[in-house]
C-alpha cells in the first residue's frame, strides 16, 4: 500500500470521526477562548458605537465650558474657577467669531410633589437655547422661553421618566399641571420628547426650570455647572480659539476654566474603550493559550495510543511527512473547527448583549480573521511537536510497542 499526502489528511480526519466526544473536548478550550475574544471586542465596538453616537447626538460642533481646576500638590486638585452668570451673559453678548449659541445651566437635585406623589428627581435650571444646543426635541407644549428666563417664571418643562414617576404614566400629558419643587409651584409647559441612551439616558428624569427660577428659588445664587457653547459648522476651532481667548481675558486666568469638544470627548471615549477592549481581549487569548495546550496533551495521548498503527503504516512505505501531514491536520482541524464554533458562539453572545444594552450589533471582519487566524496558528503551533515525534518513531520498536 502507498501512502500519500492525501491518504494522510484522509485518515487524520477519520481518527477525528472515529473519537467525537474526545474531539469535542479537545476543542472546548478553543471554542471558549474564541468565543470570548469575539464577544469581548465586538461588544466593546458597539458599546463605542453606541456612545459615540449619543454624544453626536447632543448637536453638532457643541463646546462645553466648565469649571477649570488646578493641580496644589502631587495627587491633589483644587478648583480654580467658577463660572457665574455674568460670564454667560459677557458670553452671549460678545458674538465670538465661529459662536452660533450660549446656553448654560445649574444642576441639582429637589422633592417634588404632584398630587399626592412626591419624589426626589434632578432638575435643571437652563437658559431658553439650552433644548436646541443639547438637540433635545419638545414632545408637546414648549420649551423654556426667553421670556421666562428674563422674568424667572414659576415654569417647567419633564422628561418623560419624570413624568411616569410624578403622574404614574410615560404616556400622560402634564402640559397645565402644577407641580411643587420645594416649596414654590410650578406649571408645566411642556414634555421633552425621550432621550434614553447610556450617556443621555439621564435626560429622560429632568426636570427643567429657567436659570433665573432656579437661582431665586431653587438652588440659590451658586455658580453655574457649565456653559454649552454651538459652533458655527467646521468652524470648531475658531470657536474655541476665540473663547479660549475671550474667557482668559475676562476670568484673568487661563486655568479658571475648561474647554470640552465634542470631538475631544469622542476620542476620549474612543481611546478609554479601545484600551479596555485590548486588554480584555489580551486576557482572554490566554485561554486560547490554555486550549492549545490541551490539544497539545490530546495528540501525545494519541501518539502514544496509535504507536503501533503508525509502525504499522511506516512499515508499508508511509513517509515521515506522511504521518507528520496526518497529525498537524489532526491539530488544525480541532483549532480551525474549535475556532469557527467560537466565532459562532461570540456572535450569537455579542446580539444577545447588545439587545439588552440596546446598542449597534457590531462584528468586524478584521475581529472575525484575527480570531480564527490565531485558533488556526495555535492548532498549529502546539500539533507540530507530537506530530514530530509521531514522524520519528522507528517502525520497528513502534510495532513492538504494547
Amino acid at each position: 500500500m502507498i501512502f500519500t499526502l492525501v491518504e494522510a489528511v484522509r485518515m487524520a480526519f477519520s481518527s477525528l470521526l472515529a473519537n467525537k466526544m474526545r474531539s469535542f473536548l479537545t476543542m472546548l478550550g478553543v471554542i471558549i477562548g474564541v468565543m470570548s475574544v469575539v464577544a469581548l471586542v465586538s461588544i466593546g465596538h458597539g458599546a463605542t458605537r453606541a456612545v459615540t453616537d449619543e454624544i453626536s447626538g447632543f448637536g453638532a460642533n457643541v463646546i462645553f465650558v466648565d469649571p477649570g481646576y488646578r493641580q496644589v500638590a502631587p495627587g491633589i486638585w483644587q478648583r480654580a474657577g467658577e463660572l457665574q452668570l455674568s460670564h454667560l451673559e459677557a458670553l452671549q453678548a460678545a458674538r465670538l467669531p465661529g459662536v452660533l449659541q450660549v446656553a448654560a445651566d445649574m444642576q441639582g437635585t429637589a422633592s417634588i410633589r404632584a398630587g399626592n406623589r412626591t419624589t426626589p428627581l434632578p432638575v435643571m435650571g437652563a437658559t431658553a437655547e439650552w433644548a436646541q444646543v443639547m438637540n433635545w426635541r419638545v414632545d408637546r407644549g414648549r420649551f423654556i422661553s426667553q421670556e421666562d428666563v428674563v422674568e424667572a417664571r414659576p415654569v417647567a418643562v419633564m422628561g418623560p421618566q419624570a413624568i411616569e414617576q410624578l403622574f404614574g404614566d410615560p404616556d400622560f400629558d402634564p402640559v397645565g399641571q402644577v407641580v411643587t419643587i420645594g416649596t414654590d409651584q410650578f406649571t408645566v409647559v411642556g414634555r421633552m420628547a425621550p432621550k434614553d441612551g447610556m450617556v443621555t439616558g439621564g435626560f429622560d428624569r429632568l426636570v427643567v426650570i429657567p436659570l433665573t427660577t432656579a437661582r431665586a428659588r431653587v438652588m440659590g445664587h451658586r455658580p453655574l455647572t457649565e456653559i454649552i457653547v454651538a459652533a458655527a459648522t467646521d468652524q470648531t476651532q475658531l470657536a474655541e480659539g476665540s473663547l479660549r481667548n475671550y474667557l482668559t481675558q475676562l476670568m484673568n486666568d487661563p486655568e479658571a476654566f475648561r474647554l470640552e469638544s465634542q470631538q475631544q470627548i469622542l476620542d476620549m471615549v474612543g481611546q478609554v474603550t479601545g484600551i479596555l477592549t485590548i486588554l480584555l481581549a489580551g486576557i482572554t487569548g490566554i485561554s486560547l493559550l490554555v486550549g492549545g495546550i490541551g490539544i497539545m496533551n490530546i495528540m501525545l495521548v494519541s501518539v502514544t495510543e496509535r504507536t503501533r498503527e503508525i509502525g504499522i503504516r511506516k512499515a508499508l512505505g508511509a513517509k515521515n511527512s506522511y504521518v507528520l501531514t496526518q497529525f498537524v491536520v489532526e491539530s488544525v482541524t480541532l483549532s480551525g473547527l474549535g475556532g469557527l464554533l467560537g466565532i459562532g458562539l461570540g456572535a450569537l453572545v455579542t446580539w444577545a448583549v447588545a439587545q439588552v444594552g440596546d446598542w449597534p450589533f457590531v462584528i468586524e471582519g478584521s475581529t472575525v480573521a484575527l480570531a480564527f487566524s490565531f485558533s488556526a496558528a495555535v492548532g498549529l503551533f502546539f500539533g507540530i511537536w507530537p506530530a514530530r515525534r509521531a514522524a520519528q518513531l522507528d517502525p520497528i520498536e513502534a510495532l513492538r510497542y504494547e
